[in-house]
């Protein structure tokens, strides 16, 4: 399946795991340049979760230093698809700002696809997870979400000022 050609902020977001080394096994791109457009491709798209998601886990303590307005309207809207670790991702990210799960999954537009609609964890996160956040930014960013949600202008915004906050803390904690 073709997918539309990234966004800026994704693109930008996408040359920085190029760039740091996260896209290095990535068979789909030439060897020695980045090449955005070789994201158009499912493959590439599901190895670009992958790669963000590893980052994610490398830099935990970024997360803590996102800003928090941004992130609880992104965590307020709801998921940005019905996979179950996006879906996970997005819930973590509500319970640690003690979000009513069922007060997002009764506005939710996917709500009558979901299975895990109202469902909420026993256990409060303390910590954000970095690896949650970038899970569900990279979701809206790529537009791959579900043509049943439409994502507020609001939202977008929110995501591409958190994806340049990532990349702008990344920088400054790798130097």
């Amino acid at each position: 399946m073709v997918h539309k050609e990234l966004s800026s902020d994704m693109k930008m977001f996408v040359e920085h795991l190029y760039t740091k080394g996260y896209l290095k096994n990535a068979n789909f791109m030439p060897q020695d340049k980045f090449d955005a457009s070789c994201f158009e491709i499912s493959y590439a798209r599901e190895f670009l979760k992958f790669a963000a998601s590893k980052f994610g886990k490398d830099h935990p303590d970024i997360a803590g230093w996102l800003s928090a307005g941004n992130l609880k309207k992104v965590a307020l809207f709801g998921c940005p698809s019905l996979g179950q670790r996006t879906v996970y991702a997005a819930k973590h990210m509500r319970k640690f700002f003690k979000i009513d799960e069922h007060k997002v999954c009764q506005t939710c537009s996917l709500k009558e696809l979901c299975m895990l609609r109202n469902k909420s964890f026993a256990k409060n996160p303390t910590k954000l997870d970095l690896a949650d956040v970038i899970r569900v930014l990279i979701m809206y960013s790529m537009e791959s979400v579900p043509q049943k949600l439409v994502v507020p202008e609001e939202i977008k915004t929110s995501v591409s000022r958190l994806l340049k906050e990532v990349i702008s803390l990344s920088q400054e904690t790798m130097t």
